[in-house]
């Protein structure tokens, strides 16, 4: 049993037995690593609160040999992004970044761009300014740090140019199609020059998304066309997205990174 630490971020995490609890990290150094917090459910707990889902802060824990769950032994707070509970919205989308950060980090295997795109669009949420915006540009950029970002500048497939106006994204495909190779793909999506210029934009350079203003159809049409993309290449679904694709009713569940 090896003595680790790292910074980290909370991203997940469940009960366990009658004082426990089981947290899901996402560490600089090591990936996804989850670790048992004995007697964190205690009212004199040592870990107080600083193991609320979004937190922000330095892990210390026991690698135990030959498992996937060790032992947490501290976990220093450094940022509690208490903004983030503040509103529903707010709460939704943070959830959906720290869930895909659970999809897509491997344990074992840190990743210095994954760590800090979650960093930092937790911060950039935590001003409270345009959630859905925020996430967007989240979502887009998470597929470039995946390896999976899609082709933008011409057809994906003949690699011809593409006509001006609305734009046709191949699921299958991963990018943009002209006419003659749409009708060819099996399931496309429809990406207006609003929508597309958002993208390029914000993969293009560093932004201040507070000063960036899209109508609400093209909001929606962005995350269709994003959470769908992301949910074919991770092969699972976004479940903590749905009130604000558009329900009314609303449960979080902590344990989403599991």
């Amino acid at each position: 049993m090896g003595l680790r630490s790292s910074e980290a971020i909370v991203i997940g995490g469940h009960n366990l037995g009658e004082a426990d609890r089981i947290v899901v990290f996402y560490t600089r150094s090591y990936g996804k690593v989850r670790a048992v917090a004995a007697g964190a459910r205690r009212i004199r707990s040592r870990f107080g609160g600083s193991l609320e889902l979004f937190t922000h802060g330095h892990l210390v824990y026991f690698e135990r040999p030959n498992s996937d769950l060790h032992r947490l032994n501290e976990f220093a707070l450094r940022e509690p992004y208490h903004t983030l509970r503040t509103s529903l919205e707010l709460l939704t989308a943070a959830s959906e970044v720290v869930e895909l950060g659970g999809m897509a980090g491997v344990e074992g295997e840190g990743s210095e761009n994954l760590f800090a795109l979650i960093g930092g669009t937790l911060r950039a949420l935590n001003t409270g300014v345009q959630p859905s915006v925020i996430l967007r540009a989240f979502e887009i950029r998470l597929l470039r740090t995946l390896g999976y970002l899609p082709e933008l500048g011409k057809c994906v497939r003949c690699r011809g140019g593409l006509p001006e106006g609305i734009q046709s994204f191949g699921l299958n495909e991963g990018g943009l199609l002209c006419p003659a190779c749409r009708a060819e793909a099996i399931e496309t999506m429809p990406v207006s020059p609003p929508a597309l210029g958002f993208l390029r934009m914000t993969l293009g350079r560093d932004m201040d998304l507070s000063r960036v203003s899209l109508d609400p159809e093209v909001r929606e049409e962005l995350r269709s066309v994003l959470q769908t993309f992301l949910e074919l290449k991770l092969g699972r679904r976004i479940r903590s997205t749905r009130f604000l694709a558009g329900i009314t009713g609303f449960s979080l569940d902590t344990s989403l990174s599991h």
